[in-house]
Parts: C-alpha cells; structure tokens; sequence
C-alpha cells in the first residue's frame, strides 16, 4: 500500500507517518527534509538565510543535491531550526530544485514497489503532485494557536517566567502562519488537499488517537 500524507507545519504528519511506519512495516520519507537539508547545506557555504536564488545559488544547490547523502538523513537541531525551515519554503518555490528533489521521491517510491512492500510518504503536495494515484491519502492539519503551543512546549526552559513564555507563544505563532503563507500561496506546489484525501485536524487528539483514526482509514480502504 502506498500513503500519502499531506499538511501544515507542525500538525504532527510526521508524527503519524513514523506510527504508521512502525505499525504497517512500511518505510516512510519525510521529503521535507530533503528541503532542509539543501536550506542548512546551503546556509553552511553561504553563511545567510536569506537569498535572491540567481543561476548561481541554483547551480550551486543543484551541485549539493547532487553531492550529498540524500537517502539516510538524520534530522537535527540545525536541520529543525526555525530560520532553517523557512528557507527550505523558500527553496520549495524554485522548479528546478523540486524537479530534481521529486525525482528523488518517485525513485524511493518505485525501490519500495518493487521490494513490495509499499511506502508512505509525508509533506506538502504528496497526494497532489508526487503520488496522486496513492492507495490512500491523509491531510492534516490544526490550528496555528495548537501548533505554537506545541512548539512552545517542544522548546521552552521551564524556568521562563509566564510573560517570556507568552512572548515566545507569539514568536512561534508568527512564525507558523508566516510558514502556512508561504506554504499554501507559492506559485509551484503549493500546499492544498488533495480531493480524495482524508482530513485529520490533530488540534485536541493524541497522536494515539491520530493513528487509530488514519488506520481505521487505512483497513477500510483494503476491504
């Protein structure tokens, strides 16, 4: 069976797709982190976040996909950074980039078939543009206000008085709904459900309840 698992930062689909990962015995690629990996990568030549992305970054972030271990990365603190994953959005804007990136994709797709054996997938046109003709399609999603609070629990020193923690709060709501923009509104791939896709808002579950939810999904779609 082949997933595909679309939607917003921080709405936990990477937490599901590891569930159903482990749950189905499927293996699973976060292509998100293909993105980042080119954001931080790049970020370590150029010593800056912020770019113009002229012939010569592209060329030059074609170079590092073509020069790096794509196939077994392991996400970090610099992978996860905040600065980081809004460059990766950035970059997700640029054709060249994500025709190189989605070839990437549909070659682990086409290993996992024929192993036999399946795949899931996560990110944000999976169900659209890389897998539209998937077994099963997921797209989750919460509320901004809940993925900051997440974030905020993910990253707070527990000594941080109430008023700092609220300035952080706003931080990362900013933060979010600045990624959702640039997410939902580029002009390649944006984010947006796919039409057959199951939609999960995570925003009072648990990732339990999550997972119960999509497999449920999953084994009535095989009957």
């Amino acid at each position: 069976m082949i997933i595909a698992i679309d939607g917003t930062a921080g709405s936990g689909k990477g937490t599901l797709s590891k569930r159903l990962s482990k749950k189905l015995n499927l293996p699973y690629l976060d292509t998100g982190i293909l993105y980042r990996k080119v954001a931080f990568e790049l970020f370590k030549k150029e010593k800056k976040t912020t770019f113009n992305f002229d012939k010569d970054t592209i060329k030059l972030m074609i170079e590092i996909i073509k020069s790096n271990n794509f196939v077994n990365i392991k996400k970090n603190d610099f992978l996860r950074d905040d600065k980081i994953g809004l460059l990766a959005s950035e970059i997700g804007k640029i054709k060249t980039i994500r025709t190189h990136l989605n070839s990437m994709q549909i070659k682990f797709v086409n290993d996992s078939v024929v192993l036999k054996k399946g795949c899931i997938l996560d990110g944000r046109d999976i169900g659209t543009i890389i897998l539209p003709n998937a077994d099963i399609k997921f797209f989750i999603t919460a509320s901004p206000e809940v993925r900051a609070k997440r974030k905020l629990k993910e990253k707070v020193n527990a000594n941080l008085q109430p008023h700092e923690q609220k300035c952080m709060f706003n931080k990362y709501l900013f933060k979010i709904n600045e990624r959702d923009d640039n997410d939902f509104n580029r002009k390649i791939s944006p984010l947006k459900k796919a039409i057959d896709a199951f939609e999960i808002d995570t925003s009072d579950l648990t990732p339990k309840e999550v997972e119960e939810i999509a497999i449920n999904k999953i084994y009535k779609k095989k009957t």
